[in-house]
């Protein structure tokens, strides 16, 4: 081998090298994702409810899921009295952040609880909340991944404690906007979430909210594959996030402000109250 051939040859096992290092698999993919469920906010010293008293209420459930914009990753916590969550096969009292998703600031959730409660319902809300930044709807639904497990298992003791969810929200999308992720592959996937759902014992409507925008402008393909949807079985359409935009509603292009929170947890209210005000 010649000089310049083994000078090739290095160079080239160099740029599989980083390939593999910056590759999803390696950063994002299943070893990444073990290590950001260890990292979720977990429920402390909030005050414990029993789950029994709770679902003696006939609430109305919700579990939302998602990625980074399901998750805290708004902007400061914002403030008002705690809702009623459950995570981990118990009932609490939680403030944002909430529990069972990544991040350390703000979130969507909160807020909604608190909008649909202004509704006058009969029932109260009970949230819970699965949000997991930089997931793709593949490391949600492909087999064996730890996120997939963890979805099956909060499912699980979400119907132990009765407290088994009415609706589930999806909010998720800008991974596989970045990703180019095609409209075939996107519609499989909820295909696959939705048979995944209904494995662990779920049959709720699944509302899809159209998120894809991070930094960039919106998916159509992921949206095309979500608004296809839509009607279409258990699938819903929720609300468009992508049309809030601009610095004064996402605080880095991609995560929401303040204002931004309340907006996007009102457009969910108006796409919910219909729904809740029936139940």
């Amino acid at each position: 081998m010649s000089t310049r051939q083994a000078l090739w040859l290095v160079l080239a096992i160099l740029a599989l090298l980083a390939f593999w290092l910056v590759s999803p698999a390696s950063v994002g993919g299943r070893g990444g994702l073990h290590t950001k469920i260890d990292q979720l906010v977990q429920i402390g010293n909030r005050p414990v409810i029993a789950c029994d008293t709770i679902a003696a209420q006939r609430p109305i459930v919700i579990l939302a899921l998602g990625q980074s914009n399901a998750a805290n990753f708004g902007a400061a916590p914002s403030g008002g009295p705690p809702i009623t969550l459950t995570a981990e096969g118990k009932c609490f009292m939680a403030v944002d952040p909430l529990p069972g998703s990544s991040g350390d600031g703000g979130s969507i959730w909160f807020l909604l609880a608190h909008r649909l409660s202004a509704l006058g319902l009969q029932r109260p809300i009970v949230m819970s909340v699965m949000g997991v930044d930089a997931t793709s709807i593949d490391d949600w639904t492909a087999t064996q991944s730890p996120l997939r497990e963890r979805l099956v298992r909060q499912l699980q003791s979400m119907q132990s404690a009765g407290l088994a969810p009415e609706l589930i929200l999806w909010q998720q999308g800008e991974a596989d906007a970045r990703a180019t992720t095609t409209e075939p592959v996107y519609s499989a996937g909820l295909d696959k979430l939705a048979a995944i759902l209904e494995q662990a014992g779920s049959q709720a409507p699944i509302f899809l909210a159209r998120s894809t925008v991070c930094r960039s402008g919106p998916s159509t393909a992921v949206r095309a594959a979500i608004e296809a949807k839509a009607g279409n079985g258990r699938f819903r359409l929720g609300p468009d996030t992508d049309t809030l935009v601009g610095s004064d509603l996402r605080r880095d292009g991609c995560h929401f402000s303040g204002q931004g929170l309340d907006r996007a947890a009102q457009l969910w209210a108006a796409r919910l109250a219909p729904v809740v005000s029936g139940h």
